[in-house]
């Protein structure tokens, strides 16, 4: 289960300090470049680049700034994450059922047989060669 760091050590906090200051920087950069104006985006670099050189001089200075970042990150990652394993079954793995369904196949062979007396499938035996368990492949 995943679940929010509330005591990040002073090796996580300075992390998160630099990729703060990159990360804003580039968001600046874009947002100078697409919008043209200055006032903004110098705003935004000052304000995370003393957020973040502080973190990196005092890493427990930043802890809240880093804290209210997971919480506010964690449901995101939840739904996003969720939504993609979703869209992952719904767009291969049940096809790909319903094909073989379609089809009549059976790979694990799990239909029900009323006149099998068991179910076990003989297997051929291996010898008993010590050696054996070297060779794996």
């Amino acid at each position: 289960m995943i679940s929010i760091n509330w005591k990040p050590s002073s090796r996580e906090l300075r992390w998160f300090a630099g990729l703060l200051i990159v990360f804003f920087a580039v968001v600046a950069g874009i947002w100078k470049f697409k919008s043209g104006q200055m006032s903004g985006p110098a705003i935004l670099v000052g304000v995370t680049s003393t957020i973040g050189l502080l973190g990196l001089a005092a890493p427990q200075a930043i802890r809240w700034v880093y804290v209210g970042w997971m919480v506010a990150a964690f449901p995101i990652g939840w739904v996003i994450s969720h939504l993609l394993l979703a869209a992952i079954f719904f767009g291969v793995i049940m096809p790909i059922g319903l094909i073989l369904r379609v089809l009549g196949r059976d790979p694990m062979r799990k239909s029900f047989d009323r006149s099998a007396s068991t179910y076990w499938i003989a297997r051929p035996t291996e010898p008993t060669d010590s050696q054996r368990y070297f060779r794996q492949f």
